[in-house]
């Protein structure tokens, strides 16, 4: 029996930009239909995947409509029911139905073939996802849920086009220096994907701690707070369900205190035979060794992840002593007598990092580092230039060209030397840090750099404003952006307070990286007062659960094509 449409007649009076502002991030395009009708969310509105075989034996897809399923209802959408998920033919499917499908081998938009990219169609006929990968049906499910919330329950006939800016959207953050819960971490990945952000990077190593279990070396764990093995895998499993990739981030060879406190006899070696207490020996093998073997354990730890940041920054500061008085000498002696004559210590550096690279990326893994470890000098006259090549393969986070150092390589360099992705990390904009010393402009200790920072980002950032360096924002070579969080004072707040400290930089962030043009759509007091609407996902309390729901059901013949 045919379902009645109880949607004809209601009408909206509201435009495509009107409707693209209520959802987060902001929607690329909705394309209002002549007759604006109101398809209204009610108890007969079921999610429906096709119940050929190829959609039956995508367990992906089955996982993503259950989450967003248990999504919906806990937060009441459009009642206090679950609502029914099922296999269904065309002949099944009624003018209430949400039907997802998938379309991989084709463009959703001209503008885009982002694999994230999806279109909604809303009709007299009902409501029809077509996305290009099952995490772009997750987002297309998240938007409705958005719409729901900031439209009253309704949907307004007509076209959504949606798709990524950018295709990295990030957080980082600074597990090393203060340890931060499982709890806390899977929180953050569920308020990510709310978002569509889609990446989080876990810096677990740093001068002031070590915080994953270690079976190689359990000696540099730290004992006031750690991360255990299966806790990783409990944040794996989770990330993996909510479409959020996780990048390891273990940093050498500088920012290695903690490992050298446990090692001193890895420590740089100066010219007096003294050995450094923050930097590894980059020309030591067994120094070398013992670091690869902490990437082995947690390249086999975080397996399923596509790539592991190696830092390779702030090994130490090239322009001032100790390093000019006591290292670039033996680093110096150390590249002529093995690298030959016109080689100097960036050389050597350079060659420790491609190491470290090498061995990443033969495990299966896309390294990343930091800009500020390679290629300094480049535009000084009196400076001989870096000769060891860098491996093509290895990302840049481009996150501040260090304006007290003009030796510090700039963007232009990084382009000129063939690096084809870069991310923008601008600290200027996206670097919250636990401070040691208090600002003298009204911000807190713990704080952005600078205040009304979501506003500063929603309205002035776009991704080719890199910290000093700016390029056209549809450069190939930018992948993403990323918030970054420092704990360089880990005892001065506790974990929660830095959640609601980032929480309006996150969405204007969100949204700009997605949409970089929402700041010309709606002004930056307007996308606040939506945002807030939103709120947080549906399970955000640390250690909830979300409802339990009935898995997807078969109606009818399984459909062979």
């Amino acid at each position: 029996m045919e379902r009645e449409n109880p949607n004809i007649q209601k009408e909206s009076n509201l435009t495509g930009e009107e409707l693209a502002i209520l959802a987060l991030p902001i929607i690329q395009s909705y394309k209002v239909d002549s007759k604006p009708y109101l398809w209204t969310m009610d108890e007969s509105t079921r999610f429906v995947i096709p119940n050929t075989e190829e959609y039956l034996k995508n367990s992906r897809l089955k996982e993503v409509v259950e989450l967003v399923s248990a999504e919906f209802l806990e937060k009441n959408i459009p009642a206090n029911l679950e609502i029914n998920k099922l296999y269904a033919e065309k002949a099944e499917i009624g003018p209430q139905d949400i039907v997802i499908t998938l379309d991989k081998n084709s463009s959703i938009s001209k503008n885009s073939n982002s694999e994230e990219a999806y279109k909604i169609e809303i009709g007299a006929e009902g409501v029809k996802i077509v996305a290009a990968s099952e995490n772009a049906a997750m987002y297309a499910l998240r938007t409705i849920q958005h719409l729901m919330i900031t439209n009253k329950n309704s949907l307004v006939y007509g076209t959504v086009i949606d798709y990524p800016d950018l295709p990295e959207r990030r957080v980082h953050v600074d597990i090393g220096r203060k340890f931060m819960s499982k709890d806390w971490i899977i929180q953050h990945i569920r308020e990510l994907s709310y978002i569509k952000m889609n990446t989080l990077q876990l810096h677990f190593s740093e001068n002031l701690g070590f915080r994953i279990e270690s079976d190689v070396d359990p000696t540099i764990v730290s004992q006031n707070g750690y991360l255990k093995k299966a806790e990783i895998k409990e944040i794996l499993t989770e990330a993996k369900k909510y479409g959020i990739n996780i990048i390891p981030s273990l940093d050498t060879p500088g920012h290695v205190e903690h490992i050298l406190k446990v090692h001193p006899e890895f420590g740089q070696v100066d010219k007096n035979g003294n050995k450094s207490k923050v930097a590894i020996d980059v020309i030591n093998p067994d120094a070398i060794d013992y670091i690869k073997s902490l990437y082995n354990e947690y390249m086999e730890l975080f397996e399923g992840s596509t790539d592991f940041h190696i830092g390779a920054d702030e090994y130490m500061e090239f322009d001032r002593p100790p390093f000019t008085a006591d290292y670039k000498e033996v680093l110096n002696d150390y590249a002529h007598e093995t690298l030959g004559e016109g080689f100097t210590w960036k050389d050597v550096i350079a060659t420790y990092i491609n190491i470290i690279a090498a061995h990443v990326y033969d495990g299966g893994f896309k390294p990343r580092i930091f800009n500020d470890g390679i290629y300094y000098g480049e535009n000084d006259l009196d400076e001989p230039k870096q000769q060891i090549k860098m491996h093509d393969y290895i990302g840049i986070d481009f996150w501040s060209q260090m304006s007290w150092n003009p030796s510090i390589a700039n963007l232009h360099t990084f382009i000129e030397k063939g690096h084809k992705d870069i991310y923008n990390l601008n600290a200027g904009y996206f670097y919250y840090v636990l401070r040691n010393d208090m600002p003298m402009d009204g911000r807190k200790q713990h704080s952005f750099d600078f205040l009304d920072q979501d506003e500063r980002i929603y309205n002035d950032w776009t991704p080719g404003k890199f910290d000093q360096n700016t390029v056209d924002d549809h450069s190939d070579f930018i992948k993403g952006a990323s918030l970054a969080i420092w704990n360089d004072n880990p005892d001065l707040v506790g974990e929660d307070l830095i959640t609601e400290d980032i929480a309006k930089e996150l969405r204007s962030l969100a949204t700009k990286s997605w949409n970089t043009k929402s700041n010309e759509v709606t002004n930056f007091h307007t996308f606040v007062e939506n945002h807030q609407r939103l709120g947080n996902v549906a399970g955000f309390e640390k250690g909830s659960e979300l409802p339990e729901i009935q898995p997807a059901s078969l109606i009818g013949d399984v459909s062979i094509k």
